[in-house]
């Protein structure tokens, strides 16, 4: 009987060991709070902006909306 309650135990203990992340489990917590997986980063969103009329290799070229 003791044996069964102590396999018991033994069986309880290291379940709750899985259980939680150890010292050496990093990017959870308080202080690492970081954009989720899904959102990227872009360094500049484009934006359609109006170019006056120019000149391109000597030829002129009408106003336009560019994305820049």
């Amino acid at each position: 009987m003791k044996k069964i309650a102590l396999f018991a135990a033994a069986v309880l203990v290291s379940s709750l060991s899985f259980a939680q992340p150890g010292p050496a489990h990093h990017g959870n917590g308080p202080h690492m709070k970081r954009a989720p997986s899904h959102q990227v980063h872009r360094p500049h969103a484009k934006k359609k902006i109006w170019v006056k009329a120019h000149r391109e290799h000597g030829r002129v070229v009408k106003g336009h909306y560019v994305w820049r």
